[in-house]
């Protein structure tokens, strides 16, 4: 199996080469985990081309004609509004991971972290990386936390077009602190608690240009498998449960 990776941080989208069998566009959050199971599904010779955005920015690229044939979303509310576009297979929507926020931190900070979360995010003196929250479920998570400090005391935040512009940001340098994935996250960072936000469930769907398509079936079909689960529940993201609504 070859797979192609095209990393899209922009509203504009690159086309997947044309030979590819299967096209996935992808949530940003989702990247390392998503390698980790294309390597593991059995696709001996066939080619898949992967596309990593924002998923607000993903909506617009498939709106606008982008060949994908799955949508692996950061969201509820975005394969929801494909299917009710008329864009993608309603009966395919389905949450396939729950994500965790993490607060990762310069070594600079160290002494802070050990007091928990809120010791940086309440320091108006640093610089704090966010993905766009008007593109990104991630952001609009990490913006519902810092809508429950008092604006004083909050970081000055800079903000990535996606989650891993965000990390890029802390990454460099380019900031003190950032509020990413928790399967982005290294081994040192301070876990969010769940309850500061919204839930930030994770749905796939099967839009209309793979319906036809045997590979996309098969790889949902994978997606669903407990093997599948078990690679993503080690990467940092909890069990979905049950409910899909």
């Amino acid at each position: 199996m070859k797979v192609t990776l095209w990393l899209l941080l922009a509203m504009l989208w690159a086309q997947p080469g044309a030979a590819a069998d299967l096209h996935i566009a992808s949530a940003a959050n989702f990247r390392s985990t998503l390698e980790q199971l294309l390597q593991d599904f059995p696709a001996s010779n066939q080619e898949i081309a992967v596309s990593y955005a924002s998923t607000g920015a993903l909506y617009a690229q498939i709106r606008h004609g982008a060949p994908f044939d799955i949508l692996l979303a950061a969201d509820v509310a975005t394969p929801a509004r494909l299917a009710s576009d008329g864009l993608a297979e309603a009966a395919s929507r389905r949450t396939y991971a729950r994500g965790q926020l993490a607060l990762v931190y310069q070594p600079h900070l160290e002494a802070l972290a050990k007091q928990g979360p809120l010791s940086i995010l309440r320091q108006p003196q640093l610089t704090l990386a966010v993905a766009n929250p008007h593109l990104a479920p991630y952001g609009r998570a990490a913006a519902s936390v810092l809508e429950k400090l008092p604006s004083a005391t909050r970081p000055q935040v800079i903000t990535g077009t996606n989650i891993l512009q965000a990390y890029q940001l802390w990454y460099s340098g380019g900031a003190d602190a950032a509020l990413i994935a928790r399967s982005m996250a290294p081994e040192n960072y301070l876990p969010i608690p769940a309850q500061w936000h919204e839930p930030i469930d994770q749905q796939v769907i099967l839009l209309n240009g793979g319906n036809e398509n045997a590979l996309a079936a098969r790889f949902l079909t994978y997606l669903a498998s407990d093997r599948a689960q078990e690679i993503i529940l080690a990467d940092g993201y909890l069990d979905p449960g049950i409910s899909d609504e």
